[in-house]
């Protein structure tokens, strides 16, 4: 949904079942993480991108379980959440305990994991080159000095 300053709602995008959990932008450019339909299987997670006008999405990246946030560093880098395995209980329950991860988006369309065994993570920012992460339990993680590689092949 596109929202103007003066409360005009437009819709830029429809989507089946894919459960969408968060956003970036970079210029026109909005990036999205999928967590993908339930099981929550690994190539199902995935962060898109699209332009408002543009005809498709381009997938970014896929292979990560449960993903529900993908951000951009200050150095243009961009990464993504992923909560984990899920655990199989009902739609919309969370992943299994100390099964998620922070990862990177490569260029070639793969993540490559650099913190793994979060407890159910749920949102992420950066300020500098640490992230921050919020948990399901309402916990503040900090991860210092993430990598700053720049992706500049998205933006």
């Amino acid at each position: 949904m596109y929202v103007t300053l003066d409360g005009k709602i437009t819709e830029v995008r429809t989507f089946t079942d894919i459960v969408p959990t968060g956003l970036a932008l970079s210029g026109n450019t909005i990036y999205m993480a999928e967590a993908g339909p339930v099981p929550h299987n690994p190539e199902d997670g995935k962060v898109i991108s699209f332009g408002p006008k543009s005809p498709g999405v381009t997938t970014v990246a896929s292979g990560a379980r449960l993903v529900v946030d993908v951000e951009f560093n200050c150095g243009h880098t961009l990464y993504a959440l992923s909560q984990g395995v899920w655990d199989g209980v009902e739609e919309g329950s969370p992943a299994l305990p100390k099964t998620g991860s922070l990862v990177r988006v490569n260029n070639d369309g793969t993540f490559t994991v650099i913190k793994d065994g979060l407890d159910r993570p749920t949102s992420l920012e950066f300020i500098g080159t640490n992230a921050y992460i919020v948990s399901l339990t309402g916990e503040v993680w900090t991860i210092e000095h993430v990598s700053d590689e720049p992706f500049n092949e998205w933006l």
